[in-house]
């Protein structure tokens, strides 16, 4: 009598075990934490800028440059998608650039990791450390201090589900090639700034000249606040986030370097 065997269920898309893909997301998760500047920058930082804005009286009254909305209506999709844009243009590449720099990923090359799975890992970890982060955010905004909601929840959702994975696609570019950390810093915080400024983190996106406020649409972060806010068309916001995560996964998967 002969007894079948099972081989472990492996995950197609990265070649690795159920088993294994968890053991390096807790990995990628103990390192990430262990990053004072991940953690102040990606959560700390957004909860604090969104409970000051809430203790601002005037942040609370409704603006006629804002279209009748307040300046705390305003800032809520701001900070809530702040937490993904720093860690996936700064605390991602460095860390990658990092380890290709100190030769870990070198060894990695020779071990059973493949690379969609590393990069898969550390985007599970970020991202479930950023929705938490926005969903604080929204909680404190509109719970606490009586930010209006998005009208359309849905489309709420389906723009920061694209719009994270849009940035950490980007971020993960970023990661695939910068050889050193100090080039991923020069190479992501530019990028970052570049979204902050059409994102309206500096001015209002809706105090800017219209041509920059149509720019912002095609830029990651401007079009996720753009779709929170429901100015333009949603659907073409939303197209771009999913061609900014479909190119940049794909691109990053296909160039990724071990040194």
């Amino acid at each position: 009598m002969t007894t079948a065997t099972h081989a472990p269920r492996l995950l197609p898309e990265f070649r690795m075990t159920g088993n294994g893909f968890r053991t390096l997301v807790r990995i990628q998760a103990r390192l990430l934490w262990r990053e004072p500047a991940v953690v102040l920058s990606g959560i700390v930082l957004p909860i604090a800028l969104i409970t000051v804005f809430g203790f601002i009286p005037a942040f609370g009254r409704p603006s006629a440059s804002l279209g009748g909305r307040t300046t705390l209506d305003v800032y809520v999709p701001t900070f809530a998608m702040l937490s993904s844009v720093l860690t996936a243009f700064t605390a991602l590449p460095v860390m990658f650039a990092d380890l290709r720099e100190r030769g870990v990923l070198r060894r990695l090359a020779v071990s059973p990791v493949p690379a969609a799975g590393l990069l898969a890992a550390q985007v599970t970890v970020i991202a479930t450390t950023a929705a938490a982060t926005a969903a604080a955010v929204v909680l404190i905004g509109c719970g606490g201090f009586g930010a209006a909601l998005p009208a359309h929840p849905l489309t709420m959702l389906a723009s920061y589900v694209l719009g994270t994975t849009a940035l950490l696609a980007l971020g993960l570019l970023i990661s695939a090639l910068a050889p050193s950390a100090g080039v991923a810093t020069g190479v992501g915080v530019p990028t970052m700034i570049l979204n902050f400024f059409f994102a309206g983190v500096y001015v209002p996106l809706q105090t800017l000249p219209h041509v920059l406020r149509t720019i912002s649409g095609f830029v990651p972060y401007g079009a996720i606040v753009d779709t929170w806010s429901g100015s333009g068309a949603a659907w073409q916001h939303l197209a771009v986030l999913a061609a900014y995560t479909v190119v940049g996964a794909l691109a990053a998967a296909r160039l990724f370097k071990w040194e």
